[in-house]
């Protein structure tokens, strides 16, 4: 039995291995912000035919458009999938990751202890920042206010 999701019908050669899926080519449209058919080839491992024909699939389906012979780029349609999905939301994340990470490790204070921050919608200190939070914390809780 063929799991056609693993697998496309090429007329040529039959079931063959999906080599991208759309997202994954719309992602990559959005990095690259203009692409041609031999970008696909070198990131997928499309044949030329293959390459063209997904590229005009995805015009056809209203995702990107040509803006000269042979490049294209993304429509608001594909930035709205794009969204949707929240691979923009993931990508924005990494940014401000990067950023942060470029000051310094990020950190929390979690249940009186400091650990290092798993993703950016934790609240991210600074270790001096997170230092001075823990201290006062600890005095807080000798008190017997916290």
């Amino acid at each position: 039995m063929i799991n056609h999701q693993q697998n496309h019908y090429d007329r040529y050669w039959g079931w063959q291995p999906i080599k991208a899926r759309k997202l994954e080519v719309l992602e990559f449209i959005y990095d690259r912000e203009v692409v041609t058919a031999y970008d696909l080839i070198n990131r997928f491992g499309y044949t030329y035919g293959s390459a063209r024909c997904r590229l005009c699939q995805l015009r056809k389906e209203g995702f990107i458009q040509r803006t000269m012979m042979g490049h294209w780029c993304l429509t608001d349609r594909g930035y709205n999938k794009l969204d949707y999905h929240g691979v923009l939301k993931r990508k924005e994340d990494e940014e401000k990751r990067i950023k942060r990470q470029a000051e310094g490790r990020m950190w929390v204070i979690d249940n009186g202890r400091m650990r290092t921050a798993k993703n950016v919608d934790e609240a991210l200190l600074t270790f001096n920042e997170a230092l001075k939070a823990l201290k006062i914390i600890r005095e807080l809780r000798k008190e017997g206010l916290a």
